[in-house]
């Protein structure tokens, strides 16, 4: 049975060109959860999934799944007010280490400013029946850190949303999507339930619970659209470590050794030209 998990971002009207691709309107989520829950389809938690994937799901439910990545400010002003009045819960993945500030990785597409939730407002979400899960301290792309680092993100964001919320969470998303199998060895020994990629494609009942695929929901994707999503038109997801996945992860690291590098060589000519 095909298990369709959305992954969400920003949900409001205003955004920098460049980050317009993550953004949805709180007018287009709604629309689109209504005609998801019009295909026949209940629309649950992570932690919601894991329960239904352990009982068997012996009632054959249609089961979607709804997360939001980040834990910017407006899951609050524009996803929540659309999510109460249709009475769905979601997962929150939250990136504790900007919590209270703004979403500073997301310079570089001109929204290093956009204001992130506070602790108190996740505790009020969480009284509220949101789920709030893990999606590491400062969001970087854990594949590419040495496991030391990596191993840091996980624990801590973990740490600071057990003592915010009073419970330990137990669903965590890799930032950007990106794993490998010790990144994924990590979470499980940190003691999470689950985890999400991201993939842009359907997931299942039987796939990994510490890979589980998300599709990228957008502006762009309407009723129609989504119909054809759900019937198949998008791919069931590759395994975790297809070489498809292993040579991007090459590319990245390649991108991310020269852009050290210019960075460095760029320091080095700013002090060689201040001391001629």
């Amino acid at each position: 049975m095909i298990v369709p998990i959305l992954c969400y971002h920003s949900v409001g009207e205003d955004g920098a060109r460049a980050y317009r691709r993550w953004m949805v309107s709180p007018d287009r989520l709604e629309r689109q959860l209504r005609a998801i829950r019009a295909l026949g389809y209940q629309l649950v938690t992570v932690r919601e999934l894991l329960r239904i994937r352990a009982s068997g799901n012996r009632d054959g439910t249609r089961i979607a799944v709804l997360t939001f990545d980040d834990g910017l400010a407006d899951f609050a002003s524009g996803a929540v007010p659309v999510l109460d009045r249709l009475g769905i819960s979601a997962t929150l993945f939250v990136a504790t280490g900007y919590i209270g500030k703004t979403a500073q990785w997301l310079a570089d597409l001109g929204e290093g400013n956009r204001p992130m939730l506070g602790i108190s407002d996740l505790q009020s979400l969480s009284r509220h029946g949101f789920e709030c899960g893990a999606h590491t301290h400062t969001h970087p792309q854990l594949d590419l850190l040495d496991m030391d680092d990596a191993t840091a993100e996980i624990q801590t964001s973990r740490d600071l949303l057990g003592d915010w919320l009073g419970e330990t969470p137990l669903s965590f998303a890799y930032p950007h999507g990106y794993s490998t199998r010790l990144i994924r060895n990590a979470v499980t020994q940190a003691g999470f339930s689950s985890a999400c990629r991201v993939a842009h494609a359907l997931s299942d009942m039987d796939e990994d619970c510490f890979a589980l695929s998300r599709i990228v929901m957008t502006e762009d994707i309407d009723e129609p659209a989504l119909e054809q999503m759900f019937a198949g038109s998008i791919a069931m997801a590759p395994p975790s470590d297809s070489l498809l996945i292993r040579a991007w992860r090459q590319v990245r690291r390649i991108r991310k050794v020269n852009s050290q590098r210019q960075i460095a060589y760029g320091s080095h000519a700013r002090v060689g030209t201040s001391r001629s």
